[in-house]
């Protein structure tokens, strides 16, 4: 079936790199969907395996508008311009081919994921209480960044706009940690240590996401889930249908409640539930900005530049004291608002990116295929060495959600993540490294003791 499998994406492959637009924006959420049954029925987790929810997010939010609207399934009342753009066909297309791409890199090598490569992580004392450790300490200074700059009271927009000239790095840190902490300790988390996790995150993020932190609270529950299939699937299924639920329901609220926020008015139907599919296709519109600017030639390639600026800030900012930046960086998310809306830009705000527009800027169509090719083989590499590797496995939860993240988001914050949860794990193996040594030197010390 494998075998059947590279046959077909390779073709499609061929078809979305050829034909325009890869055929329109409904043959392109075709060939997203039989991508995504072709990873899910591949995997015992099905849709919760991590090559599985990363396909199914990138092809929600880059073509959660464009195919639905086309296809006549959902009609907008004022449609955004980016639409209207002539390179609409060139994002379609080379979007369209990233999902190939990576569903190709994650079956082109291997068969079926045998039962021993998909068993149940076992505990694991050490990683578990290092994880829980570390989460406590970035839900405390999370916490304290929420109370100190008034997060639940401000309002989402403001608090991008206050940025620019307050010190945030309380809150933006503790965003970062808990998670990392929170998946390090799902790894080594007992079933029932899991429900626990669960409620943690309830607790402490469920305040920020409907204050309108939606993006970052819902990759981190993905990530979270992703886990717990691995160690309950019949439970993590019930908990994913449970999630699945509550975020169709509260989504849209939390929407109108930033947007009232923002000073917008939106309709009423902002309140209905298909607006979460609409809004979620958003990552098309910084990619439709990136092809208007490379295919122009306006823009000239950036050659891994965004990529060497995200490992440059690997090292957070820990001066004592804080000064006001002298100007907004030009990160990929900054230079796209920058050209789509220079009076968001100038407040802090943002369009978002995409994690389709960063190769593509970086090395254009070419570059699109071989980095998703490669991430889908190294999501396919991870998954199978779970079981196997505690540690590996810890650091890849610890970092899964913030790889999410980049399907609608820059890679700045990737790296630094995977070096926080490095640490942290590496502070988990030396602990049980020092405990065996001391184990081991037990006996030969009792046994060099003189008689009383």
């Amino acid at each position: 079936m494998t075998a059947l499998h590279v046959t077909l994406l390779s073709a499609l492959l061929a078809w979305t790199l050829v034909l325009p637009g890869a055929g329109g924006p409904v043959a392109a959420a075709g060939i997203w969907a039989l991508c995504v049954v072709i990873l899910a029925r591949s995997h015992p987790s099905g849709l919760l395996s991590p090559a599985s929810l990363y396909l199914v997010l990138l092809g929600l939010f880059h073509l959660g508008v464009v195919s639905p609207v086309e296809a006549g399934l959902a009609r907008l009342v004022d449609p955004p311009a980016w639409l209207r753009s002539p390179y609409v066909g060139d994002a379609l297309g080379v979007s369209t081919a990233a999902m190939v791409a990576f569903t190709l890199g994650a079956r082109a090598r291997g068969p079926a994921a045998r039962p021993a490569q998909t068993a149940p992580l076992p505990p694991h004392r050490e990683l578990f209480w290092v994880g829980a450790a570390v989460a406590a300490v970035g839900a405390t200074m999370l916490w304290i960044g929420v109370v100190q700059l008034g997060v639940l009271s401000s309002g989402y927009n403001t608090y991008f706009e206050r940025a620019l000239s307050e010190d945030v790095r309380l809150f933006g840190f503790g965003f970062m940690l808990f998670p990392i902490g929170l998946l390090i300790a799902a790894v080594g988390a007992t079933r029932h240590e899991m429900i626990v996790l669960g409620a943690a995150v309830a607790v402490v993020l469920g305040p920020l996401f409907l204050a309108g932190f939606r993006g970052p609270t819902i990759v981190q529950v993905a990530a979270l889930l992703a886990v717990w299939t691995r160690k309950d699937r019949r439970v993590a299924r019930r908990i994913t249908l449970a999630v699945a639920v509550v975020a169709l329901l509260l989504v849209p609220v939390v929407r109108v409640s930033r947007d009232l926020g923002g000073g917008g008015s939106p309709g009423v139907r902002s309140l209905d539930p298909i607006q979460v599919v609409l809004e979620m296709g958003g990552s098309m519109y910084p990619l439709v900005v990136t092809a208007e600017r490379v295919e122009s030639g306006a823009e000239e390639p950036w050659l891994g530049r965004s990529w060497l600026m995200a490992l440059g800030r690997i090292v957070p900012n820990l001066a004592t004291r804080w000064a006001t930046p002298g100007a907004r960086a030009l990160t990929p998310s900054a230079w796209a608002t920058m050209h789509a809306d220079a009076w968001a830009y100038d407040h802090g705000g943002g369009i978002g990116f995409s994690g389709v527009a960063e190769p593509y800027l970086n090395f254009g169509t070419p570059g699109v295929v071989v980095f998703f090719l490669l991430l889908g083989r190294l999501m396919h590499v991870w998954d199978r060495s779970l079981a196997s590797d505690p540690y590996r496995a810890a650091i890849g939860a610890a970092s899964f959600g913030f790889l999410l993240w980049t399907v609608r988001n820059d890679s700045m914050e990737l790296f630094r993540a995977m070096a926080l949860a490095s640490i942290a794990v590496l502070a988990a193996w030396t602990w049980v490294q020092v405990r065996a040594r001391g184990r081991r030197g037990r006996p030969a010390a009792l046994e060099a003791a003189p008689e009383r």
